[in-house]
């Protein structure tokens, strides 16, 4: 697996929500190797807490048929306005997803099974277009 430049692996942290112990560890597993640091929890209560004392520059969020999933993106959204949220469901959910990211205010949704290689990508890409946005503010402010 390639790894990306030292200089834009250390600086982002990923949050995954997720309540199957196997997906979590992939995901972790994955954005590890390629240089992020990655922290993971089971549920939306889980994360919240975390939240409350870690920064994250990204969530990766289980949608799952759960409607506590897009309770949390709300909340996140409401106090960390700028962070990044990448939802990750089945085909089932697919509408629900791409609400999410239309209304509500997530960055990009991943369909499971997932191919680790978009997986990266799509963080990767996420994370770049947060910092494009920062830069433009910075610029226009």
């Amino acid at each position: 697996m390639n790894r990306l430049p030292a200089a834009k692996r250390a600086a982002a942290r990923i949050l995954i929500v997720d309540d199957s112990p196997p997906i979590r560890e992939v995901f972790a597993a994955a954005l590890d190797i390629a240089g992020y640091e990655c922290h993971a929890v089971t549920s939306g209560e889980e994360a919240v807490a975390l939240l409350k004392v870690k920064r994250f520059d990204l969530m990766i969020c289980d949608l799952h048929n759960n409607p506590q999933s897009l309770v949390l993106l709300e909340r996140v959204k409401a106090k960390l306005s700028r962070m990044q949220v990448i939802i990750a469901t089945s085909p089932c959910c697919e509408c629900t997803a791409g609400f999410a990211v239309n209304c509500m205010g997530a960055s990009e949704y991943l369909l499971k099974p997932l191919d680790l290689k978009h997986l990266l990508f799509t963080v990767w890409r996420v994370l770049e277009g947060r910092k494009s946005s920062a830069g433009l503010e910075l610029a226009t402010a």
